[in-house]
């Protein structure tokens, strides 16, 4: 579980994982990093009973200390849509140069805990159609698309649509510690 002193690496992160400087507008960057920072602020504060923040962590030595640093992150809460409330997954991210370690899945595995803790037997979340990466991670483990979101920007801007994507969870002993 992520802490409040956490935050400042988890920006880092997201910053890297979601925001990564374009020439153009490279100028935003630290705005993008500051409503980033205040907006995680703001939901550890809310302590809300169904909104969790899981970070994945990385020790290193040095000759005197040994220091953590946040490698990936996953949010989970409970969302309401459509009047029907489901667990919903959003800025999973992982910084590149541990892409492709297993960082994703291991924090999607641990979502999927904590939704069974809360009683729930679902998770859904959202994914840009060119994203493949994320794709390839979200369908190879069990997650299934349930519909292709047309958005103002997409039709605007030409941009990526979104997909809606949801994985009904097995029981508890599939999970192992």
């Amino acid at each position: 579980m992520a802490q409040m002193s956490d935050i400042k690496g988890l920006t880092e992160v997201l910053i890297g994982s979601f925001h990564t400087p374009k020439q153009w507008i490279s100028w935003l960057q630290p705005l993008f990093r500051l409503e980033i920072h205040e907006d995680l602020r703001t939901r550890f504060r809310s302590h809300s009973p169904y909104y969790c923040c899981l970070v994945a962590m990385v020790s290193s030595e040095t000759s005197n200390d040994s220091q953590e640093s946040v490698i990936g992150t996953v949010e989970i809460t409970l969302g309401s849509r459509l009047h029907s409330q489901s667990l919903y997954i959003s800025n999973l991210a992982v910084s590149h140069s541990y892409r492709r370690q297993g960082v994703a899945k291991h924090l999607l595995q641990r979502c999927e805990q904590v939704a069974l803790e809360w009683g729930y037997r679902s998770l859904s979340l959202h994914v840009l159609e060119d994203n493949y990466p994320a794709k390839r991670l979200y369908i190879n483990d069990g997650y299934k698309v349930q519909r292709t979101e047309l958005t103002w920007q997409s039709c605007l801007f030409k941009t990526p649509r979104r997909l809606f994507l949801k994985k009904i969870l097995k029981s508890p002993q599939y999970f192992l510690e």
